[in-house]
């Protein structure tokens, strides 16, 4: 079955030539744009032909003297990146320095600058150590091992799991050729995942102790080869690496080609939506997306306010089942929580400690003068009955968005414009007039993950 999956998601000859005599032809026109360029590296899983049929996609690392200023570093770069893509599609975009990205014959292609160094720890800037990944992947990986990183990413793929944005906080491509090196094949890779602890420590090159490796503070922790201070999984959530367990062992009690290929469930016809919205106790919150802002910067601060709210919803006493993100990357943002209940009772019961420990119960006292009824005694203990501030959870979300914009703590860079909390009829309308949030919100509603 694995052999026949990757006839289907391997690159045939024809297209690995073809793209490697592309790859050539750039790499070649690159270094001759601008004599400062000291070496041109491709880099990514093209590099290392870990890549999948149909992957376009590919980094160029012009390497520049450690010595350039930041400011002559970055003008060479940009130039450089206008010179190669005049004539083609391009735009500039923003990691730790700007650079610039475009299509040519329909690859999409990124022009990254990085400083010329002979070890890691003389890293100017986080992409310094990118080369080093290529070059420590090309004296490790064998060509079998190559094919088995292909299943691992097309299974990673399949199940939801995969992707170095931010949107997902998924497996990104270097972290699924480590795991390959590190357990030595797909399957084994799979029966070796199944059996991961809360805490997963990977170190290949054995550079720290468990202790030290520990400080990271992550579900998961793989130490990189070329840097030891840093975490590979750093971006990995615990509920991606959870979904990784449970999809592992789900596929090793039952082999499927169906673990590998995408299923997007049908989208939810109107009248399904509706009978969903009134049986489920949900809010939907529509903020501006934030002009001018990467897409993956975007996805990091909209998961972070999700959180901040759905924690804020909980110190009142409401009780949050599960919540989750949407964007359309252009205009619009949308958190959507489901709670137990929209409104709480208007008066909150404290309990307190039993009568016969004096000191807790004067203390208990004094933190709650105000009170609506009590003291009295139930069951030995001390009882006090209080007023809620917020009984709508509608209510709190809207002047917590208010209090924490005005404090500049949402969590998103710019100015939250006019949220509003969405009532039935407009989230219809959503559904109507968008169809990536009908597909966000049929997954979200159905709420059933792929491989069960």
């Amino acid at each position: 079955m694995l052999e026949k999956t990757l006839k289907k998601i391997k690159p045939i000859e024809k297209e690995l030539k073809e793209e490697k005599k592309f790859t050539e032809e750039i790499i070649e026109k690159i270094q001759k744009l601008n004599p400062n360029i000291q070496e041109t590296v491709l880099a990514g899983s093209l590099s290392r032909e870990t890549h999948l049929k149909g992957d376009r996609d590919f980094d160029i690392f012009i390497l520049f003297d450690s010595k350039m200023p930041l400011k002559e570093f970055e003008f060479q770069a940009i130039e450089t990146g206008k010179k190669f893509f005049k004539g083609h599609k391009w735009e500039k975009a923003y990691s730790q320095h700007p650079y610039i990205k475009g299509e040519i014959n329909g690859f999409k292609i990124e022009v990254v600058p990085s400083y010329k160094i002979s070890g890691t720890e003389l890293m100017q800037s986080a992409v310094d150590r990118t080369p080093f990944h290529t070059k420590y992947l090309e004296r490790k990986l064998t060509e079998k091992q190559k094919d088995e990183v292909r299943l691992l990413k097309k299974f990673l793929k399949g199940i939801n799991a995969y992707g170095a944005e931010l949107k997902t906080n998924s497996m990104p491509g270097y972290l699924t050729e480590l795991l390959i090196l590190n357990y030595g094949s797909f399957e084994n890779t799979l029966k070796e995942v199944s059996k991961w602890k809360t805490i997963q420590i990977i170190d290949l090159e054995k550079q720290l102790t468990e202790e030290e490796a520990k400080k990271f503070d992550s579900p998961l922790i793989v130490i990189d080869p070329v840097d030891k201070t840093r975490n590979v999984a750093a971006a990995v959530s615990m509920n991606q690496k959870a979904r990784f367990i449970a999809a592992a062992r789900e596929f090793l009690k039952k082999p499927s080609e169906k673990f590998f290929f995408e299923h997007k469930r049908k989208i939810l016809n109107k009248s399904k939506i509706k009978e969903f919205l009134k049986k489920k106790e949900l809010i939907a919150l529509k903020i501006n997306y934030p002009k001018g802002e990467l897409a993956d910067n975007v996805w990091g601060q909209l998961k972070r306010l999700s959180k901040k709210i759905a924690n804020a919803l909980e110190e009142k006493e409401f009780i949050v089942y599960r919540f989750d993100e949407w964007t359309d990357e252009k205009k619009e943002m949308i958190i959507m929580l489901e709670l137990e209940s929209l409104v709480l009772q208007k008066t909150k019961k404290l309990i307190g400690p039993e009568i016969t420990q004096e000191e807790h119960v004067n203390k208990f006292l004094e933190a709650h003068k105000k009170k609506l009824s009590g003291p009295r005694i139930e069951k030995a203990r001390i009882i006090l009955e209080g007023e809620r501030k917020y009984i709508k959870a509608n209510k709190f979300i809207e002047d917590f968005i208010k209090k924490t914009s005005k404090e500049g703590k949402t969590a998103i860079n710019k100015p939250l414009k006019k949220p509003v909390i969405l009532n039935e009829k407009q989230i219809m309308q959503l559904f109507d007039s968008d169809k990536q949030f009908a597909r966000f919100l049929s997954d979200y509603l159905i709420g059933k993950e792929v491989f069960y």
